[in-house]
């Protein structure tokens, strides 16, 4: 790597972390990864290592602090550019196009698989799936669950109880059931991690949200 310009990239590093607690904590055969991150990011090289995750490796949020070529971009919709999968999809009533990429959070994963939805059960109509007064998760729920299946018990505690509140839940508030701060701020902490909960700022405080569908997959656990 110091005589070689290479790329790595490591997909799916989530896998290489525990399921059941908090972000961070690597399965035991897959300990030394952290080593490895560490080095690369101390090393002098002309490299890159790539790491796509569904969440943030501890050493990865750490390294932020104190290195300044270690970056993290957390990939967002596509916004009103989602109109263009739509369009492939020849879904009709282009007027609620944008509805539903709201709806949807313009997650290109979640619009492709309920595009496909609305062009097997509604003949490609947006206007008659969105009649529905429910959210519809159909095919997106195994891969919702699939991060469900990760979560600590506090943390799916937390997810439902963000999931109840209207306006989202206030940084200074937590659920009875948290007995301790520190256990508190630990869950939303290791939550952000993993890219499950927003933060907007208001003059209360970090008011914490969650995305439409994942709220409707946890009023429904």
């Amino acid at each position: 790597m110091r005589f070689h310009r290479c790329l790595i990239i490591l997909d799916d590093f989530q896998e290489t972390l525990t399921t059941g607690e908090f972000v961070g904590t690597y399965i035991p055969e897959y300990k030394n990864y952290g080593k490895f991150i560490k080095e690369i990011a101390h090393s002098p090289h002309n490299s890159c290592l790539l790491l796509l995750s569904w969440e943030k490796p501890t050493e990865i949020a750490n390294l932020e602090t104190e290195n300044c070529h270690c970056h993290t971009l957390q990939i967002q919709g596509l916004g009103e550019s989602a109109t263009e999968l739509l369009k492939a999809k020849k879904l009709t009533d282009e007027d609620r196009w944008l509805e539903l990429i709201n709806l949807y959070s313009s997650n290109p994963l979640w619009l492709n698989i309920i595009a496909s939805t609305i062009q097997d059960i509604f003949n490609g109509s947006v206007a008659q799936f969105l009649s529905y007064s429910y959210l519809f998760l159909g095919d997106l729920k195994p891969i919702l669950h699939e991060h469900y299946q990760r979560l600590s018990e506090s943390e799916k505690l937390v997810m439902q109880w963000l999931a109840n509140q209207e306006i989202g839940g206030n940084i200074s508030s937590k659920p009875p059931e948290c007995s301790a701060n520190n256990d508190f701020l630990g869950t939303i902490q290791s939550l952000r991690k993993r890219g499950l909960i927003k933060k907007n700022v208001s003059k209360e405080g970090s008011v914490f949200t969650l995305e439409p569908v994942i709220k409707e997959y946890f009023n429904n656990e």
